[in-house]
């Protein structure tokens, strides 16, 4: 299949969600509680009543924007570059930032549910999923460009045709 069809798929169904997600009623308590100690004051209220109506649409759009992240990284290389070891790359990082993600949404609904949650490093667990998880996740992808730069984005090759084209559109302003 070619990419651009899968990107066409994900973002039908990112469309499909949103669609879902807006015709879904008003969660409960949506602007808050009315505090019983400061006139004018909101509380936050229950969490998991107010995700009742839209259930886990939250938790499938990010996996669907996370898979088209990746996607659209491996879009963005010429079709000549693609090789085996990008594929296998960004399917892995891939698959991380998928659980990652899934571990820490996971972790808050437990929260949720029961009101408790495992403590490391001393932050709640899905805490520290957001701190570590999903910037040295998202990291991947940046150290992959950065190490790949030469053999996937710009090679040595597109350098040197770019600054003769660069040349010869300077010889071709001053007349010569």
């Amino acid at each position: 299949m070619k990419p651009i069809y899968l990107v066409f798929v994900l973002l039908l169904m990112l469309a499909a969600i949103t669609v879902f997600v807006l015709l879904s009623g008003e969660p409960q308590h949506a602007t808050g509680i009315s505090s019983e100690f400061a006139r004018g004051m909101k509380m936050g209220g229950d969490g998991a009543a107010r995700l009742e109506t839209i259930g886990r649409a939250p938790f499938y759009f990010q996996l669907v924007v996370t898979g088209l992240a990746g996607v659209l990284l491996y879009m963005g290389i010429a079709p000549a570059r693609r090789d085996k070891p990008l594929i296998g790359f960004i399917v892995l990082v891939t698959f991380v930032n998928l659980a990652v993600w899934a571990f820490l949404y996971t972790g808050y609904e437990a929260y949720l549910q029961t009101g408790e949650t495992s403590i490391a490093f001393g932050f709640p667990a899905p805490t520290n999923w957001t701190f570590w998880g999903i910037w040295l996740g998202y990291m991947l992808f940046n150290i992959f460009y950065v190490i790949g730069f030469r053999r996937y984005f710009f090679t040595h090759d597109d350098e040197a045709a770019f600054k003769k084209l660069v040349q010869e559109c300077k010889s071709s302003e001053r007349g010569i």
